[in-house]
């Protein structure tokens, strides 16, 4: 049997998931050993994901799961369609339960830390990140625990510490290519730009076409003043991945600043591949801001008012907006005053007639929060108002409910006057299902 398995998890790593489930199907027998049933059942399991069979692969880890309820790796093969699932809890439990029976166990520590991570519980994912790179032994290093820890160090702004870990890990496995880029971007981040250079340098030697070695080779020489040489790195960026809608903001906005023709182009462009992929992989909020504030900021710096409007009205409309983009709004539309109130706002829209492309397909609806600053009480009404209005249909309706309870003032004798207009969203938007 040991053959077949070794058959099988050979088609698994070459991507041939139907051979391997196949083969599978061919050699499951009922009174199969433990020895050979374990590793089936999870094999098997991750045929049927990477097939797309996310339902059956449910069915099946919980069968194996109800069968060797102390076995890690089936343990950590329930937690992963879990995961997929979008049951973080229950993938929370398996694991757990599998770093109980196997506390040294690297693989199961660092799944509990990502799920850790997706539940905002950092400092949890931190620890078993930290475990699961602690209980690597033998020569044996394994890369996604330092690669998750060092991306949570820099969103967190240590990134000195991410920076001494990367370095630790390149000291086991000097050819990494991505390690070598994030190395690279602590080093730029902390100045240290002829370092930085090297390291992309390196990962590009290993890797030519590598898009973020590019897209970060271009942000360091842009730090160091060579704009050229910046927007040539950039393009190569973009030639290795044409979609990218971070490193069309960029260069778009570069080649504005340039006084070259095809800049607005490119942000466009950025926009639309961002939109493009939220449909297909419902990306993270943070990184879609970060990309609609490099292109509003360049349309809006360079009176392309109507046009940083709609990206301002796009990025409204998935949760996207900013406090920047919102105070860019606010100065413009409604100015400052000195006699500013905060008011919370809670709203809920119905779609009317016409239902919003950017809701969700079952959607009727949603319900946010809103903080806006305003003189009066129907002042703030308005402006939420016409915040909500400015996202959706002229078919939708709203219903507006302003909370005076912890009215707060904005302004005082000894600061500058307040800006009034919608400060931020408090709460991602929560819809209501027909």
């Amino acid at each position: 049997m040991l053959t077949k398995l070794d058959a099988i998890a050979s088609l698994l790593d070459q991507g041939a998931s139907d051979s391997a489930l196949r083969l599978l199907r061919n050699c499951w027998e009922p009174e199969m050993p433990a020895c050979d049933r374990i590793p089936t059942y999870c094999m098997w399991t991750r045929a049927l994901c990477e097939t797309g069979d996310f339902d059956a692969a449910l069915t099946l880890a919980c069968r194996a799961a109800q069968e060797f309820p102390r076995e890690p790796d089936i343990l950590i093969a329930l937690g992963n369609v879990y995961d997929i699932h979008g049951e973080l809890e229950d993938a929370r439990e398996a694991f757990a339960v599998a770093v109980d029976i196997e506390p040294q166990g690297i693989l199961q520590r660092y799944n509990l830390g990502a799920i850790l991570e997706r539940l905002d519980e950092e400092g949890e994912a931190e620890a078993c990140y930290r475990q699961s790179i602690a209980a690597q032994q033998d020569g044996f290093v394994m890369s996604e625990p330092y690669m998750a820890l060092g991306a949570l160090l820099r969103r967190a702004g240590r990134i000195d510490e991410a920076e001494v870990l990367y370095g630790e890990f390149l000291e086991e496995d000097p050819l990494h290519v991505d390690a070598l880029v994030e190395h690279g971007i602590c080093l730029s981040d902390l100045d240290q730009l002829d370092a930085a250079m090297e390291q992309f340098d390196a990962a590009l030697s290993l890797d030519p076409e590598h898009p973020g070695a590019w897209y970060n080779r271009a942000i360091t020489l842009y730090r160091n003043e060579d704009l050229p040489a910046a927007i040539e790195a950039m393009h190569r960026s973009l030639r290795a991945e044409p979609d990218n809608p971070l490193t069309l903001a960029v260069l778009g906005t570069w080649t504005v600043h340039q006084g070259k023709s095809g800049g607005v182009s490119l942000l466009h462009q950025g926009l639309d591949c961002l939109i493009e992929l939220n449909e297909a992989e419902n990306i993270g909020v943070a990184y879609a801001s970060l990309v609609v504030e490099e292109i509003f900021e360049c349309l809006w710096q360079y009176d392309h008012m109507d046009q940083a409007r709609e990206v301002a009205r796009v990025a409204g409309q998935r949760d996207w907006i900013t406090p920047h983009i919102l105070d860019a709004l606010n100065r413009a539309d409604y100015g400052t005053s000195d006699e500013g109130l905060r008011f919370r706002i809670k709203a809920q829209a119905r779609g009317g007639d016409d239902h919003p492309p950017h809701w969700p397909a079952d959607a009727c609806g949603y319900t946010t929060d809103l903080t806006v600053m305003a003189r009066t009480e129907e002042e703030a009404r308005e402006i939420a108002l016409a915040w909500l209005k400015s996202l959706e249909p002229a078919t939708a309706t709203f219903d507006v409910c302003v909370d005076c309870s912890d009215q707060l003032a904005a302004a005082s004798p000894e600061r500058d006057a307040c800006v009034c207009g919608v400060l931020r969203i408090d709460s991602l938007k929560s819809y209501l299902r027909s």
